[in-house]
């Protein structure tokens, strides 16, 4: 990415532009090769700033595609990460990693992007369809609103390579749905189908199967335009107060573990 900062731009693996108070971030691609880059990560973290700092802004709405975080896209990732060849319908154990600095790099970033959501003082929607793996159900659950196409599919991958979920998602899971429940979908569960995810709460709005980008758009734009800046600034001060410090002490558990 690496670009002159500014709101709205058109790249080649990702855009932004603007719809009223409303900034809207769409992967082209899979979001694999994008959020784990160090420079890619960092660049849409200093775009969140000039959002953050702009007061005529009240929101960002994040919509994926149907590559964006699918089983196909992580599976591409891993392999380059361990020098096998991963099929994703025979999945198998990951024992190592050719470089383990580079799964460190991968939960570092997720886990930014979670602190950066957290903190920011502006509403955040994402938007997702298709497929959502476990690295990024994580990330997903730390944003304010959770906006599906009915053909949403969690698939909450981890287990089947032997990697522990990445991305917060115990934390946020047992934040979202309790302990219990957690633990159920944690060590039986394979996926978790959109309408389940709207009953537990972890999806809040299903969109329209045919009308998944349109939908997801006016939910936002009719969210943020209920209401001034200010509201949404302090609300989410009030319903975060404990949620960095939180999730800062589970990293602290995350980091001294022996396999990521």
């Amino acid at each position: 990415m690496k670009k002159e900062l500014q709101l709205e731009f058109d790249y080649e693996d990702i855009k932004s532009f603007r719809i009223g108070s409303l900034m809207v971030l769409e992967p082209k691609k899979d979001a694999f090769n994008t959020l784990f880059n160090f420079d890619e990560s960092f660049d849409i973290m200093d775009w969140m700033d000039l959002v953050k700092d702009d007061n005529s802004i009240k929101g960002i709405l994040f919509i994926s595609n149907e590559i964006c975080f699918s089983d196909e896209a992580y599976v591409r990732y891993i392999s380059s990460i361990t020098d096998q060849h991963i099929d994703p319908q025979q999945p198998k154990f990951i024992t190592k990693f050719v470089d383990g600095r580079k799964r460190e790099i991968q939960i570092n970033m997720l886990n930014n992007y979670i602190r950066k959501i957290i903190e920011f003082p502006k509403m955040v929607f994402m938007a997702l369809t298709n497929c959502v793996v476990s690295p990024f159900l994580g990330v997903s659950l730390a944003a304010d609103f959770r906006i599906a196409n009915p053909n949403l599919v969690i698939h909450l991958n981890s287990k089947e390579y032997g990697l522990h979920p990445s991305g917060g998602v115990p934390f946020f899971l047992m934040r979202h749905i309790g302990l219990s429940k957690a633990q159920e979908i944690l060590y039986s569960r394979r996926f978790i189908k959109s309408s389940e995810a709207n009953e537990l709460g972890i999806i809040n709005y299903l969109t329209s199967e045919n009308n998944f980008r349109k939908d997801a758009l006016s939910f936002a734009i009719e969210i943020i335009n209920s209401t001034n800046v200010e509201y949404f600034y302090y609300t989410k001060k009030l319903v975060n107060y404990k949620l960095l410090s939180e999730f800062n002490s589970y990293v602290d558990i995350e980091s001294n573990m022996t396999l990521h």
